[in-house]
């Protein structure tokens, strides 16, 4: 039996915020469920810590301390972090550049430990072109940078806004920014069957290959019963910051 460790980090997105704050449904639900399917044998354990309202420029944003908070209460590093950040920084007209450089310094902790990163680009949301010019940036910096241990996954594009019908939208976005528990659930597998890609893709080419980090992830069908395995949860309650 191989344990496998995953990090869950980020803002509201990872503690998994719909219903205006009263449903928490994390993707973190979705992703052990679909990993365990993958890899019965296997231990899988899941640490969400995300943070509703928090920024990754730090200061203000707490994400840097926090995950060297994260760190220093584990007794092994974590096999896997997940890092989803950003939409807030964008919402209070943080620039790109920052926001990129600020992400840098908390994937390097991870990273430092041996941990494999998935870095996870800014979804689509409701907003000003503004803000979706600095979204751009530095969803392509995140997607064009290369580390060892270090991944990608595009859920820009894996999961879009504007591209959406109605009837398909109400499924999977709560509002303009964050999921429903369907949508959250659909992030969950896709994010399963990436992490499946690259464990494999590493196994059959060796680990740190830079040609496993450019896969694409496949879409896969709406998960609509919720999971009750429990979850190791650090939440702290923060005001959401909306985007107009």
């Amino acid at each position: 039996m191989n344990p496998m460790t995953i990090l869950c980090f980020g803002d509201s997105l990872t503690w998994g915020f719909s219903n205006g704050g009263f449903t928490q449904h994390p993707y973190a639900l979705e992703l052990q469920s679909s990993l365990m399917k993958y890899f019965p044998k296997d231990s899988i354990s899941m640490d969400n810590r995300g943070q509703s309202g928090d920024l990754v420029i730090s200061p203000p944003g707490g994400f840097l301390p926090r995950m060297g908070a994260a760190y220093s209460e584990v007794s092994s590093p974590y096999t896997w972090a997940i890092i989803l950040g950003g939409t807030n920084d964008l919402g209070w007209g943080k620039p790109g550049d920052e926001i990129y450089s600020a992400l840098q310094k908390v994937w390097n902790i991870p990273l430092s430990h041996g941990t494999n990163v998935l870095a996870v680009t800014v979804p689509e949301c409701d907003c000003s072109s503004d803000l979706a010019d600095r979204r751009e940036y530095v969803n392509s910096h995140i997607l064009n940078h290369t580390q060892e241990n270090f991944y990608t996954f595009d859920l820009f594009h894996a999961i879009p806004w504007a591209s959406m019908d109605d009837e398909q939208r109400a499924l999977i976005w709560d509002d303009g920014v964050h999921f429903t528990p369907q949508g959250y659930d659909l992030l969950g597998s896709m994010l399963a069957d990436r992490i499946v890609e690259l464990v494999q893709g590493r196994q059959e080419m060796g680990a740190g290959s830079d040609d496993v980090a450019e896969g694409v992830v496949r879409q896969k069908p709406l998960v609509e019963e919720e999971d009750d395995k429990k979850i190791k949860q650090t939440i702290i309650r923060e005001d959401e910051v909306y985007a107009d």
